[in-house]
């Protein structure tokens, strides 16, 4: 991809993001996850203080999504940690999104797809096995992501 054909793709993402609808989750709450550590091209993330069942940052914030590409990669050697699973792929944080701008699942699939490309999604609770897993990449560790799980109403699109 070229500086040029990057710089496009941003600049629409971010006229994207100005005119969605907002979402409007049950006390405004969703799940985020952060970066628990990064050795040899893996990272380990997880929940780490997140409220799994009705989440526990509010949709206001911006923060990016952690989007995934289960290629199914095999599970390296040694994986160590207090939830060692693997995702069978790779990981990578967007740009700064709001909560409000999750309306649902398509969409947060979509900005995946918007920013990196057919095969990326939204990363989920359960890639890994739950609570946690690792995956190739090194995505940012100075703030939290969002990230959905498929069976509580911790996300920002659930009434």
């Amino acid at each position: 991809m070229t500086m040029m054909s990057q710089g496009v793709r941003t600049g629409v993402m971010l006229v994207s993001l100005a005119v969605v609808p907002t979402a409007l989750a049950s006390g405004g709450k969703g799940m985020t996850w952060a970066k628990v550590s990064h050795a040899s091209g893996i990272d380990q993330v997880g929940c780490w203080g997140c409220d799994a069942y009705v989440g526990e940052t509010d949709c206001r914030t911006a923060l990016p999504l952690l989007c995934i590409h289960q290629d199914g990669a095999p599970t390296p050697s040694g994986l160590t940690g207090y939830y060692p699973y693997w995702a069978g792929g790779n990981i990578a944080t967007t740009l700064l999104v709001p909560g409000q701008a999750l309306t649902s699942l398509a969409a947060a699939n979509q900005l995946c797809v918007n920013f990196f490309g057919t095969g990326w999604r939204m990363a989920e609770f359960h890639d890994g096995w739950g609570w946690g897993f690792h995956a190739y990449g090194n995505v940012r560790g100075d703030m939290r992501f969002w990230v959905y799980i498929d069976d509580t109403q911790g996300n920002c699109w659930n009434p």
